[in-house]
């Protein structure tokens, strides 16, 4: 369906006396409003309508992760733009091996769409909104996004990186690490599907590139880039946790 189309159809919807009355209530805040008797798709359908009715983010609430994969991706088709789908995650304190932690991944690439106002439709899982997570203005501050011919001062930048959740090594191979040879300085973002590689010359960047980490070459320029945090546990991001942590962890192993 063409986005026009689709936008017939949304006004459509929302003219049903039903759908416009909940719309109604959404703009004026009124309490909570049922809808019943209705199949997924139609549940999908009518929350689309009121979404884009009611011209303001909307958030859905889901039973599980399957039910909310499903309504996330009805929703993208009827309302043409990608929703932010926020999933449940186990804790895990320790960097797992490359290629583990996807839905910890999806999970901050959700969350930063939320807290820089890039999120029009958020589906989430119940368990996932129970789940604390980093403050909105930790998370942005955290988020770096190099650009050509931008000038990064690159000891300040992989400390940020390092910060933020990310693993250094002498190759970077899969998400979340970085490696800096020299001037040239290779990052894989969780959100992006391929690493990108900057050149300074002195504090300046140089150029910018996709490169394929099995072969460890060039494939496209870029312009620009955003590294989100790879991690969403970030315990030395908390003002005095590391020195708590410690004084806790060696007054444990003092003999009784």
């Amino acid at each position: 369906m063409t986005e026009t189309g689709m936008i017939t159809l949304l006004r459509q919807l929302g003219a049903v006396p039903e759908i416009a009355e909940l719309v109604r209530q959404v703009k004026n805040g009124a309490g909570p409003s049922a809808v019943t008797g209705v199949q997924p798709v139609q549940r999908a359908c009518v929350g689309a309508a009121v979404a884009f009715a009611a011209d303001r983010p909307a958030v859905f609430v889901c039973g599980d992760e399957r039910e909310a994969r499903q309504l996330a991706a009805d929703l993208s088709s009827l309302t043409g733009e990608p929703c932010a789908t926020l999933s449940a995650r186990e804790w895990d304190f320790h960097p797992g091996a490359v290629g583990s932690r996807e839905w910890e991944w999806r999970r901050i690439a959700a969350l930063w769409r939320m807290a820089s106002g890039n999120a029009r439709v958020i589906v989430a899982a119940a368990d996932a909104l129970l789940q604390r997570t980093l403050p909105p203005e930790r998370l942005l501050s955290l988020a770096v996004t190099l650009r050509r011919d931008e000038r990064a001062d690159l000891s300040a930048l992989t400390a940020r990186l390092t910060l933020a959740g990310y693993s250094r090594c002498a190759e970077v191979e899969g998400p979340g690490q970085f490696a800096l040879r020299g001037g040239i300085l290779d990052v894989f973002s969780p959100q992006m599907e391929r690493p990108v590689r900057c050149e300074f010359f002195d504090d300046e960047i140089d150029s910018m590139g996709l490169f394929d980490p099995a072969t460890q070459r060039r494939t496209e320029p870029i312009s620009e880039a955003l590294l989100l945090p790879a991690a969403e546990v970030l315990p030395r991001c908390a003002d005095g946790l590391p020195a708590a942590l410690k004084q806790d962890v060696s007054q444990r192993r003092q003999p009784t």
